[in-house]
C-alpha cells in the first residue's frame, strides 16, 4: 500500500493572490506570519495591506537560518500562546519549511506565500530539517499538506536570476529522478504515470524556456518582451515539482541528485551555494552514472547526457562543479570519502541505483567535478 501526499489544497494565483489570501483566512481569524530579512520586505506592506482590509490579525514571527527543530518549536510555541488560526509563511525555502514544521506541529492550517522561485517548498508537503550549521538532517514526510498557496507569477519573476536559475536546476533534478526511479519500478500506478506526465510537460516547459526566462533580467529588466516567459517559468518551478513529488510519492521522487546533494551540505563551503546550485552537481553526477532515460546501458550516452545538461546549467549562469559551490576539499581524501559515504547511505540511492557502488560513484564525482570545471575554465577565457 502506498499513501501518497500532494499540496497545497487550494492554489490561488495571479496578481491579486496575496488579497485573495488574506480574504480566505476570515474576518477575525489570527495568523502567524513566519517570515524571513530577505523576501518579506518585498511584500511586507501589501501584505500588511491586504491582512487589515481582511480584518485578519497578523502576529510577526521573524525566522533567520537554515530550517532547525529549535526554529520549528520557537514556532509553534508562539503559535500556541498567540492562539492563532492559521500559520503562514513568507518568503524562500527555509522560512516555508519553519512555518510549514510550526503548523503541523500545532495542527494548525498553513499557508504559504512563497517569494522565491529557488525550491517547490511552498508547494511540497515534506519538511527538511537542517542543523544550526546548515547540513541536512532529516525530511519529515507525512505532515499536514498546506492549506493554500497563494502564487504571485510577477512576484517570482521579480526574484534575482540567480534564484530562478538555482529553482529551474533543482526542478530538471525532479525530471531526471522521477524518470530513473519510476524506470526501476516496472509496471507503475495511475498516479506514477500522472507524475511522468507532469515530467515531460515541466521537461519541454524548461527546455523551451528557461534560458529566454533568465534572459529576460528580474521582472523583465533587460528585456520586458520576455517578461511573460519568465513568469510562466518562476511559477512552473514553484509548482510542477511539487505536484510531481506528491504523485510520485516517497518510493519514485528521489534518486541520486538530492541525496549527493545532502551530503555536499555537511561541507562548511556549501553554505554559501544554493539549493538548487548543489542539487545540481547531483544531478551531473546521475546522469554520468544512470543516463538521461533511467538505466541507460551506453557509457556513451551518460557521457552525453551530463555534458549537455551541465551546458544547459551553464546557459543559465550556473556553475555546477565542486569548487563554485564552495566544496573543493571533496575533490579528493577524507571530504571525497565522506561525501560518497553519506550519498550511499541514502535509501533513495539504494532503491533507484541497486547496482552503485562507492568506487563508481566516487570516479563519477571525480570525471562530473573535472569536465564541468575545465569547460567552466574555457568558457570563461571565451566570454
Amino acid at each position: 500500500m502506498s499513501v501518497l501526499q500532494t499540496a497545497p489544497a487550494v492554489l490561488i494565483r495571479g496578481g491579486d493572490a496575496i488579497e485573495a489570501l488574506a480574504r480566505r483566512f476570515g474576518v477575525g481569524s489570527r495568523v502567524l506570519v513566519v517570515h524571513g530579512p530577505v523576501g518579506f520586505p518585498m511584500v511586507r506592506e501589501r501584505l500588511a495591506a491586504a491582512l487589515e482590509h481582511a480584518g485578519v490579525v497578523a502576529v510577526a514571527a521573524p525566522h533567520e537560518g537554515p530550517c532547525r527543530a529549535s526554529a520549528i518549536d520557537a514556532h509553534a510555541a508562539a503559535a500556541e500562546r498567540e492562539r492563532v488560526d492559521w500559520v503562514l509563511g513568507v518568503g524562500g525555502g527555509r522560512v516555508i519549511d519553519a512555518a510549514k514544521g510550526a503548523a503541523q506541529r500545532t495542527r494548525t492550517p498553513f499557508a504559504s506565500l512563497p517569494t522565491s522561485p529557488a525550491t517547490c517548498a511552498a508547494t511540497a508537503p515534506t519538511v527538511v530539517l537542517y542543523d544550526d550549521r546548515g547540513a541536512r538532517l532529516e525530511a519529515l514526510e507525512g505532515g499536514t499538506s498546506a492549506a493554500a498557496c497563494a502564487l504571485d507569477p510577477d512576484l517570482l519573476a521579480s526574484a534575482p536570476d540567480r534564484l530562478l536559475a538555482a529553482g529551474i536546476v533543482d526542478a530538471w533534478a525532479k525530471v531526471h529522478e522521477v524518470r530513473l526511479t519510476a524506470a526501476g519500478l516496472g509496471a507503475v500506478g495511475a498516479t506514477t504515470r500522472a507524475a511522468l506526465a507532469l515530467v515531460d510537460d515541466l521537461a519541454e516547459l524548461l527546455g523551451e524556456h528557461a534560458r529566454a526566462a533568465v534572459a529576460a533580467g528580474p521582472g523583465g529588466a533587460r528585456d520586458a518582451s520576455l517578461l511573460p516567459t519568465r513568469r510562466l517559468v518562476a511559477e512552473a518551478v514553484v509548482v510542477y515539482p511539487g505536484l510531481i513529488g506528491g504523485l510520485a510519492g516517497a518510493d519514485a521522487k528521489l534518486a541520486l541528485a538530492h541525496p549527493l546533494h545532502d551530503a555536499l551540505t555537511h561541507l562548511a563551503g556549501a553554505r554559501a551555494a544554493l539549493h538548487g546550485e548543489k542539487v545540481g552537481f547531483g544531478t551531473l553526477v546521475q546522469l554520468r552514472v544512470a543516463g538521461s532515460g533511467g538505466h541507460d546501458g551506453s557509457d556513451a550516452a551518460r557521457v552525453g547526457a551530463m555534458r549537455a545538461e551541465a551546458a544547459a546549467y551553464a546557459g543559465l549562469g550556473v556553475a555546477c562543479h565542486l569548487e563554485a559551490l564552495g566544496c573543493g576539499e571533496a575533490r579528493s581524501g577524507d571530504a571525497l570519502e565522506r561525501l560518497v559515504g553519506r550519498a550511499m547511505a541514502s535509501a533513495s540511492v539504494r532503491n533507484a541505483l541497486p547496482g552503485l557502488s562507492h568506487e563508481v560513484l566516487r570516479a563519477a564525482v571525480h570525471e562530473v567535478d573535472d569536465w564541468v570545471r575545465q569547460a567552466h575554465g574555457a568558457d570563461a577565457e571565451a566570454s
